[in-house]
């Protein structure tokens, strides 16, 4: 069955693509440009068939032409352009245009081709300033989207459930933080993840500096993939909505102590005046990060506890030096 990822070239896009390639799925990739030359051998490499196509989702006609050339029956719809909450309001109308106008013409072609199952990948950041009181986060919390990006993901979301009342299959997926396995710079992104900047500076040699707060549940992204992947393959999934994400808030410490055991010379410390971005507020503790109970009820445990995930980043990070600094 053939799946078509939107975003491919983001790292989500990626790491789903090598999800599905290594289950051997044919696989449409759409991307705004070639694969990174590091991902296109990785995934050449795996069982399954892919094939990439140079596309943006705004572009219908461009659209409607690869899911009929293919023959798709799921859809797997990451391509969004994420912007940071300070971001600059002139930039709403591309925003908007991916993640609003973008997201309407997959789920309208999507029903016009047929396909069986559309899987949208939502945000966390619909939930606003939840995460950091004392109630549990769950699919039931409402949302209280602030930012320009949250309001965006939050009016995609609203098509899903417009294209479900129309009879499309539309499972909505909002994700946590993420971090890990083919993340970089694509240049969509106004705030690279914190866990991937100390990576790039450790591939660099150079030192970091860490806040002492900042902490987070980021979530490695090839468990948000297999779990995506599973909402593609589910028969009959109980409900069109699923937090995904650890549901554990943890410190970077531990990935800064995995780096450093792997690369031997390479030093952080912790500092007022922090080296790296940090995408949040440093003086407000996450309380309650949202929980995948609702997921792991229905499809079993998915995610693995903070420190498996960044062991493995860690060893990913140093077979990858090349990806995460540009070949610098």
């Amino acid at each position: 069955m053939t799946t078509l990822v939107t975003g491919a070239g983001g790292f989500i896009g990626l790491n789903a693509t090598e999800r599905l390639l290594a289950s051997g799925e044919p696989v449409v990739a759409l991307t705004l440009g070639p694969l990174r030359p590091e991902a296109a051998r990785a995934f050449a490499a795996l069982p399954g068939r892919l094939s990439v196509e140079i596309g943006d989702v705004c572009d219908v006609a461009s659209l409607r032409g690869v899911l009929a050339r293919h023959g798709v029956r799921r859809v797997l719809h990451t391509a969004a352009v994420t912007a940071g909450p300070d971001a600059d309001p002139a930039r709403a109308a591309a925003v908007l245009d991916v993640n609003v106008a973008g997201t309407n013409a997959v789920l309208i072609l999507a029903r016009e081709a047929g396909v069986e199952r559309v899987v949208l990948t939502s945000s966390s950041a619909v939930y606003g300033d939840a995460p950091f009181g004392p109630a549990p986060v769950t699919e039931e919390t409402p949302p209280r989207a602030a930012s320009l990006y949250a309001l965006s993901k939050l009016a995609s979301e609203g098509l899903a459930v417009q294209a479900r009342a129309f009879g499309l299959d539309v499972v909505r997926a909002r994700l946590t933080a993420i971090y890990g396995a083919w993340e970089h710079d694509t240049g969509v992104r106004d705030t690279l993840s914190p866990p991937l900047q100390i990576a790039t500076a450790a591939a660099r040699g150079e030192p970091v500096a860490i806040a002492a707060g900042g902490f987070r549940d980021w979530t490695p992204g090839p468990e948000i993939a297999a779990a995506l992947v599973r909402l593609l393959a589910a028969e009959r999934p109980r409900h069109d909505l699923y937090n995904l994400g650890c549901g554990r808030i943890w410190d970077p410490v531990i990935l800064c102590r995995a780096l450093a055991a792997a690369q031997p010379g390479w030093t952080w410390r912790r500092s007022e005046e922090p080296s790296i971005a940090y995408n949040d507020a440093l003086d407000r503790t996450r309380l309650s990060p949202p929980s995948p109970a609702r997921f792991e009820a229905e499809f079993g445990p998915a995610f693995g506890e903070p420190e498996a995930g960044v062991a493995a980043y860690a060893a990913w990070a140093r077979a990858h030096g090349t990806l995460l600094t540009g070949g610098r």
